[in-house]
């Protein structure tokens, strides 16, 4: 694909035109064949993932040269400001730039959301969501109080256009806090923080140039992004349409209610980031590789891992189960493999190997939680690398009933093992 970013561009990706409803599915004899509904599949065409990483590394060098031809001037200050103000360890360019593509996002999907939301209704769900992750008592009470909150104060604002009424940058504090509010962006609102310190050292002027900058990026990329990434996510909106839209209230709306363009950001934030931290990972003496439980097999529900602590092994109980698999394959490179049961384990986990800098750590993901997996990670200086799945299938968040998902166990084997892939 040849890049459109030209000077003029930036202005002109209103226009985008919709989704082509002719793209290319799996041949009936391919794995994703039986399950037409997957939400995203990064198998297409030919069942096989090989080309998709193909595609997003060649899609992530045109995003980050586009980055850098309109916004080299931000980045420049920005990096500056996060390294002699905010004392923060030096980060790749390349991740920055995923920063600053990650603002324009929030603020073109958020922004009005955040404008219109009552304070108080915004209040009370970081309420809520502090309430569930203090106690587990309380936690199914403030879940379905948050799946209202959601529903009714926070969903049904998602999506409208800002007024203007409180401008960006002045902006952006309420942003950061509807942001929380959701319990979807801690990772992304964390980042945003450094921003708003930034904006504050400019000139008002400057400052609303950066932001209009990064929206204009945004409305590029998402655009780019159609094209080059597009057959990949091309169940999103059925789901969101199906599915997603028959379920009432549930506590993962936001989470599982993300628009196409969020799929692809976090795509090339996994490429970027994997890049940013490739050095530094490669350095490590041993390697860790963090798996979700959802990779396991049909017998899943008898499965025998074993526990320590934090620690969930496999107990090799299923010759058939993709973990059992991995994890042999795995060993025999001399890296060991843990089971995560869930998202919300995660930063647990992390603790861990925070306290493990002789570790390398790769972490198995769903694709939107690929770029706040990642950004916690480097915020707690663990070196790391992701790895997407090639599809979801848990019941928890996408299907009914669940499936075994996958991933590219050679890929995985690349990353892992610290050859180059």
């Amino acid at each position: 694909m040849q890049s459109s970013l030209e000077p003029d561009t930036l202005r002109q990706t209103q226009a985008c035109p919709a989704p082509d409803a002719t793209t290319p599915r799996l041949e009936p004899d391919t794995p994703a064949a039986a399950t037409p509904e997957l939400v995203y599949d990064l198998r297409q065409p030919d069942g096989c993932s090989d080309g998709f990483y193909a595609d997003v590394a060649r899609f992530s060098d045109e995003v980050l040269a586009g980055i850098e031809q309109h916004a080299a001037a931000v980045l420049d200050g920005y990096t500056r400001h996060v390294q002699l103000f905010l004392r923060e360890t030096r980060r790749s360019r390349g991740e920055y730039a995923i920063e600053l593509l990650t603002l324009g996002q929030v603020l073109r999907r958020y922004g009005g959301a955040a404008e219109s939301t009552p304070r108080w209704i915004v209040q009370l769900a970081r309420e809520l969501f502090g309430m569930r992750r203090s106690s587990s008592l309380m936690k199914p009470v403030a879940d379905r109080l948050r799946a209202v909150v959601t529903r009714y104060f926070l969903m049904s604002r998602i999506g409208r256009k800002a007024t203007g009424e409180l401008p960006f940058p002045n902006g952006l504090p309420r942003l950061i806090e509807w942001l929380h509010a959701t319990g979807e962006f801690e990772q992304e609102a964390m980042r945003l923080h450094n921003w708003r310190s930034f904006f504050d050292t400019l000139s008002q002027q400057e400052a609303t140039h950066s932001i209009e900058t990064a929206t204009e990026l945004f409305d590029w990329f998402e655009c780019e992004a159609d094209r080059a990434l597009g057959p990949y996510t091309s169940g999103v909106r059925d789901f969101l349409s199906g599915e997603y839209a028959w379920r009432g209230c549930r506590e993962d709306q936001v989470f599982c209610g993300k628009e196409p363009a969020e799929y692809h950001l976090c795509m090339v934030a996994a490429e970027v980031m994997n890049r940013g931290l490739r050095a530094e990972f490669e350095r490590t003496a041993k390697k860790a590789i963090l798996v979700p439980t959802c990779l396991r097999g049909v017998h899943a529900d008898t499965c025998r891992a074993v526990f320590s602590g934090v620690d969930i092994t496999c107990a090799a109980c299923d010759p058939a189960c993709t973990v059992n698999r991995i994890t042999r394959r795995m060993r025999g490179l001399g890296a060991m493999v843990y089971l995560v049961p869930h998202a919300t384990g995660f930063s647990r986990w992390l603790e861990r190997w925070k306290a493990a800098p002789q570790y390398g750590v790769v972490a198995v993901a769903c694709l939107l939680n690929i770029l706040p997996g990642g950004y916690e990670m480097r915020a707690r200086g663990i070196a790391s690398q992701c790895v997407p799945l090639d599809y979801p299938g848990c019941m928890k968040h996408w299907r009914r009933p669940g499936i075994p998902t996958g991933l590219n166990e050679d890929r995985l084997v690349q990353i892992g093992t610290g050859s180059r892939p």
